[in-house]
């Protein structure tokens, strides 16, 4: 299975995450000198981190990779000549439904040339 983009930047946000939370660890054992209050400092900030960006990874997930799959799913579909597969375009007013329109618009005149080439038209 393929790792997507979103799965590559969350391993980083983890890992950014990870050092950020041993930073807050570190200084809490310096202003208190005690190791256990520092643990729960790294405990509770990485959970505290963790918890939105999980979060904001599935809403990425659901919102953007998805739309993202439906156009890649039309470029295979045209790329092995299946001019008749039409991509349904949300209306969500951002670059994926600009994105989408186009491919679509391609796939039109792609299928219009080939019937003109097909009737001796072109």
């Amino acid at each position: 299975m393929k790792k997507s983009v979103l799965d590559k930047i969350f391993l980083i946000v983890l890992g950014g995450s990870f050092i950020g939370a041993i930073f807050v660890a570190v200084l809490v054992f310096f202003l208190t000198s005690e190791l256990y209050k520092s643990l729960i400092a790294l405990i509770g900030s990485q959970i505290l981190f963790l918890i939105p960006v999980f979060g904001i990874r599935k809403i990425i997930g659901d919102i953007i990779v998805k739309k993202l799959r439906v156009v890649s799913q039309a470029m295979q579909e045209v790329s092995m000549g299946n001019l008749d597969y039409e991509i349904k375009v949300e209306k969500t007013g951002d670059e994926l439904e600009e994105l989408a329109e186009s491919f679509e618009r391609m796939r039109i005149s792609l299928k219009t040339i080939m019937e003109k080439l097909e009737k001796g038209e072109l």
